[in-house]
């Protein structure tokens, strides 16, 4: 007997997830979608992509190379719960430059989707929305917002970042 979405298993869901994620190799949702239904669960790919986001899961390369979801380190695994830094935003971001209301930031190789996402989910004021590549992101700003805004949002959520926004 499957079970179907409801706020009751809402939780034991996400919970699932994280062990999951946490114990396995998982590198699709299509992956984690049969991993959750051999288990009882049904739900759609939307569902998932929630959880997923609600998660902050991220797609990063194991020390194989090989692309597998993620968790933010350090964090309590119960869904909802207050999140600590991402070590990945501080050991993948390498400069930002900045050109009328963009900043360009470079990471390391492979790194961009998992900074960005980190980025778009701390809702900053002055972010309008991310499009990341391989390397580098492309950061729009509010109108209104100018670098220093945005560079004090990052460091607010972010203080390791400090000596790499104040390079150059």
């Amino acid at each position: 007997m499957f079970m179907h979405f409801s706020m009751e298993n809402h939780h034991a869901r996400r919970t699932l997830i994280t062990k999951i994620i946490h114990r396995e190799r998982v590198s699709s949702q299509e992956d984690l979608l049969e991993k959750l239904r051999s288990k009882g669960y049904e739900l759609t790919q939307a569902t998932l992509s929630r959880d997923l986001k609600q998660l902050r899961v991220v797609k990063m390369p194991d020390a194989e190379g090989f692309y597998r979801y993620s968790l933010p380190p350090d964090t309590d695994s119960k869904p909802g719960a207050e999140q600590a830094e991402p070590r990945h935003a501080l050991e993948g971001f390498l400069s930002v430059e900045f050109s009328g209301n963009m900043a360009v930031i470079r990471t390391v190789p492979a790194y961009s989707h998992a900074i960005a996402s980190a980025i778009d989910a701390n809702e900053f004021s002055s972010v309008a929305g991310t499009i990341a590549g391989n390397d580098t992101i492309m950061v729009v700003l509010r109108d209104g917002y100018g670098p220093e805004a945005f560079k004090e949002d990052l460091l607010a959520t972010y203080p390791g970042l400090r000596e790499k926004l104040h390079k150059g």
